[in-house]
């Protein structure tokens, strides 16, 4: 069995019929560049919590505000580092999972096909998470390489006013074999959840089931969610807060963020319902695929939605008085924001584009029959351009007032600081990028759905 789908994944991978084996290799090799690159960068934090670098012990000795030693100052840096980590890890490993997903249900008829002629389902399940693990390994070892290729660059970005060694970013050799393990169990898992929306029966059907509408108790959680940290924000002071006010600040944040993808789904599904009355019949096709599959769309986009929220959070840094420590603080809190910036950036990008190519898979038999019945190729151009723009109107108008809100209510409890909407611009830029992306990933599916609609094959091929 191993060697069977083994050999099948690489006969796939080599003749790429129709470039999604390629896409989740791709996909794979970047969750595993973004994982080990966090991994590493937690790891080199820890270090310098054990041995403090002497520029750290230079700013702290030479400010006339006593509130950490070296250490104790190390010691936050960790603490932020574990957060973002945990902040991070929700979009790259969704992107792994996606990569695992990434046609599952596209290959229904030839596992249908193997149903048929006596396989069981176990079997035909087992075959497809060996399938989806061999991508997994050429994306992780392809991932490895650009991860090596990438430490030199590291040299040109400082913490505690030292610039990072291309050393320090190598994590201990069982961190770096913990991430992989996850990511190939997350392969796995991923597999498996994705062939159950496709049952494959005996006799060569597929039985699709539509998802039940999104209940409302999404909007209470994301609602309690807001006013427990308002409310924690309250007791919560840049200059005098322990570590383990930290803790707590950062927990709630998370829950916070947590519950963003609860609600995000269905504040989508609420938007397009209406619209799919639409008299535009390439609207009433998007609306009616949102109201289908929020969670999808939400999917396509969560990341942008994460990238929103820590543009909006960074455009509103607070300006502190003339202390070292704290100065020092603000620009590194900003240097590390950047750098999230940039990897939620580079999952979003990749994310949009592989759930893309997924989306006109899935429906490929939905595109061919409404073609046969007249629908003009145009529509369906339209259709995919319109189905990517409102889930990420939806997600930036969530994201982006949620960010502004954080960053005030966490600055309100500290004296002497001020916000100043300094980092408009990049926030306009996050903006941009964000259309600019859902519109080229659009646009890159669109070579997929010509040859589906141009492949000429029987039903009961």
């Amino acid at each position: 069995m191993i060697g069977l789908s083994s050999r099948l994944a690489i006969s796939r991978i080599r003749t790429n019929r129709s470039g999604l084996d390629v896409l989740a290799i791709l996909a794979f090799a970047v969750t595993s560049f973004l994982a080990l690159t966090v991994a590493g960068g937690t790891s080199m934090f820890v270090d310098r919590y054990n041995n403090p670098p002497q520029a750290l012990v230079d700013v702290v000795s030479n400010s006339e505000y006593e509130y950490w030693s070296a250490q104790e100052f190390a010691q936050t840096y960790v603490f932020l580092a574990i957060v973002a980590c945990a902040i991070l890890v929700v979009p790259i490993l969704g992107l792994g999972g996606g990569a695992a997903r990434l046609g599952a249900s596209g290959r229904a008829r030839r596992l249908a096909s193997l149903r048929l002629i006596g396989m069981t389902g176990g079997e035909v399940v087992l075959m497809s998470v060996i399938e989806s693990v061999v991508l997994t390994v050429a994306g992780a070892l392809f991932g490895s390489l650009l991860f090596a290729l990438s430490l030199p660059l590291w040299q040109f970005i400082s913490f505690h006013s030292s610039p990072i060694s291309a050393g320090e970013m190598v994590a201990p050799w069982w961190v770096n074999g913990t991430v992989v393990v996850v990511i190939l169990v997350l392969s796995a898992l991923s597999t498996v959840i994705g062939l159950q929306r496709v049952v494959i029966s005996p006799l060569g059907v597929a039985r699709r089931e539509s998802p039940k509408a999104l209940k409302f108790w999404r909007v209470i959680a994301f609602a309690f969610a807001i006013v427990l940290f308002i409310v924690a924000s309250q007791t919560f002071n840049l200059r005098e807060s322990d570590f383990m006010v930290f803790a707590t600040i950062a927990g709630v944040l998370v829950l916070l963020l947590f519950t963003v993808n609860l609600v995000g789904p269905w504040l989508i599904q609420l938007i397009a319902r209406p619209l799919a009355r639409s008299s535009s019949p390439a609207t009433v096709l998007a609306m009616r695929r949102l109201v289908a599959q929020p969670r999808d769309a939400w999917r396509n986009v969560a990341a942008l939605a994460f990238i929103g929220f820590i543009a909006a959070f960074m455009a509103g840094m607070p300006v502190t008085p003339d202390d070292p420590i704290f100065n020092l603080q603000v620009k590194d809190i900003s240097t590390g924001t950047m750098v999230t910036l940039v990897i939620g950036m580079v999952v979003a990008a990749t994310s949009t584009l592989i759930n893309q190519a997924a989306f006109t898979v899935d429906r490929a038999d939905q595109t061919v029959a409404l073609t046969r019945m007249g629908t003009p190729r145009q529509v369906f151009g339209t259709a995919r351009y319109r189905q990517v723009l409102l889930p990420l109107v939806a997600t930036l108008g969530l994201a982006i007032p949620l960010g502004f809100l954080a960053m005030a209510t966490m600055t309100a409890a500290t004296p002497g600081f001020t916000i100043e909407m300094s980092g408009l611009t990049g926030l306009l830029g996050v903006v941009l990028f964000g259309f600019v992306l859902c519109l080229a990933a659009a646009s890159a599916s669109r070579p997929i759905e010509s040859r589906i609609l141009t492949a000429d094959y029987r039903r009961n091929d």
